[in-house]
């Protein structure tokens, strides 16, 4: 019995792809044989990725499959017979039709879809119990919550880089403020825009010479252009920052180090592993309450309404003080226990067992 993983396109600097990576690494402790099937090689990490057309499942193999997008192959892939479905996240549709129809539609054929597989499936996985729900709205009749394999260790322990040092430096020049971070995709279900709109009000109140510098892939290039016209609008396009093409490990890790809040607005989020990214490298968290960002953050973090930047701004000025900034960078270092790779590992051992009745050794 091998324990195999598939996954459409198996990206590099990728929630999903991540999460595979590191599953795959626990596994081949205890068979070397077990692979990544992916769909589309070309785009996929050619360390890691085997080629679906390579697959051969033995009668007792288990093949976890990585849901988070839609893909012709996931009824071949469900029909193979001892196969887990692992919930990632799928973001409605309506954050996309504004913006982008095609992505819009394909985000509903990929909830549908969804709602398909978890019949077909022999159990699910989830990465959260707000997506558990969802599976189970979709008749789902076993779900495991398991969470999500990230590489926290890896941003806190990396090396820095000559960045860091120009970074502080620019940090010390104006006045040592409170510097806002965000990591994630530029996207219209983050709400990058309520958060410039924050910022702004933030520098406003407080005075400070406050930047605010956003990590992410941009979905559509027009709305990168209008997070970029926003900015200006509020007079603050001079201290936001969109860092936009991709980085390396150490690279994002000193972006973590030199900030010295991390704030999220969005409205949809199916885990939010930069919420523990950021805790584990000593940044207090200010989030709007939506999907499973309470659960991912518990009482380490202040939780805030949607679009209300006033309640987002005085929770980033509360958090960045003291005592209370102590307080909340305690809360997280214990918070970080909980979604550790080696809990999650944990966790899909046991749901592995339950939900094949196979042993993982």
């Amino acid at each position: 019995m091998t324990i195999h993983q598939f996954v459409p396109v198996l990206l590099p600097h990728d929630a999903v792809g991540n999460c595979a990576r590191e599953l795959q690494h626990r596994l081949h402790f205890t068979d070397s044989n077990s692979r990544i099937y992916v769909e589309d090689r070309k785009r996929s990490d050619p360390m890691h990725a085997t080629p679906v057309e390579e697959m051969n499942l033995g009668p007792q193999d288990v093949l976890i499959y990585h849901y988070a997008n839609f893909s012709a192959l996931a009824p071949s892939m469900l029909a193979q017979g001892r196969t887990l479905l692992y919930y990632h996240n799928i973001t409605p549709e309506r954050y996309f039709t504004a913006w982008d129809p095609d992505t819009a539609i394909a985000q509903r054929r990929a909830r549908q879809q969804l709602a398909r597989l978890v019949h077909q499936a022999m159990g699910c996985l989830s990465v959260s119990a707000f997506n558990a729900e969802e599976l189970v709205s979709y008749g789902a009749n076993d779900v495991a919550t398991v969470g999500l394999f990230a590489h926290y260790d890896d941003l806190k322990n990396g090396e820095t880089t000559g960045r860091l040092t120009r970074l502080q430096r620019s940090w010390e020049h104006r006045g040592s403020p409170t510097d806002w971070l965000f990591v994630g995709r530029l996207v219209p279900n983050k709400a990058q825009e309520d958060l410039l709109a924050s910022f702004a009000l933030y520098r406003e109140l407080t005075g400070e010479d406050s930047s605010l510098t956003l990590v992410g892939r941009p979905f559509h290039p027009d709305y990168l252009l209008g997070l970029r016209q926003r900015a200006i609008d509020l007079r603050i396009g001079h201290r936001v920052h969109f860092l936009t093409g991709g980085l390396r490990a150490r690279y994002l890790g000193d972006q973590y180090r030199v900030a010295r809040i991390f704030v999220s607005a969005s409205l949809h989020e199916g885990f939010g592993a930069p919420l523990l990214e950021a805790m584990s490298l000593g940044l207090p968290v200010v989030a709007v309450g939506s999907s499973a960002i309470p659960e991912t953050v518990g009482d380490a973090g202040f939780i805030v309404p949607p679009h209300d930047p006033l309640a987002t701004a005085t929770a980033a000025k509360l958090a960045s003080q003291e005592p209370l900034r102590s307080q909340l960078l305690d809360l997280g270092a214990e918070r970080i226990k909980l979604f550790d790779n080696n809990a999650v590992w944990g966790r899909m051992v046991e749901a592995i067992r339950r939900l094949t009745d196979t042993e993982v050794v």
